[in-house]
């Protein structure tokens, strides 16, 4: 019995091993690995993740890709969980705190501020960093 594993070696590593598969092991297999390729390549795996897609076609599809690319190994972004960048405040710790406190506001309604209206926040800032320089 062929599992997950296996198939995902047999896409990037052990291509001949590929053409070994029987259609019910690819079918069984293909919600996880179209999962996992989502990663990277969320637009095809959506095209490819329907309800009628035949699914030994579709994971088909997948190695057809990854030989056409010539795709060497299993990358590194397969496996392992990718780290999503926070970004970094235009505020800092200072004026976060006051604007909490001056608008009585929480942390939330501060981050949805900064999301949604980042342009009006920012006109805020600037009078804040101006009032402060006065008192420096």
């Amino acid at each position: 019995m062929i599992d997950f594993t296996h198939v995902i070696d047999f896409i990037f590593k052990n291509k001949e091993d590929y053409k070994k598969l029987s259609d019910e092991d690819k079918e069984r297999t293909f919600f996880m690995v179209n999962r996992k390729l989502a990663r990277r390549f969320p637009e095809h795996a959506k095209l490819l993740n329907t309800k009628d897609t035949d699914k030994s076609t579709a994971l088909d599809i997948w190695y057809s890709y990854f030989i056409k690319i010539r795709a060497n190994g299993i990358p590194d972004w397969y496996w392992f969980k990718q780290k999503t960048l926070k970004k970094k405040s235009f505020l800092s710790g200072e004026e976060r705190e006051f604007f909490i406190n001056y608008f009585d506001i929480s942390e939330e309604d501060l981050d949805f501020l900064i999301l949604h209206f980042k342009e009006d926040l920012e006109e805020e800032v600037k009078k804040y960093r101006k009032f402060n320089k006065k008192d420096e």
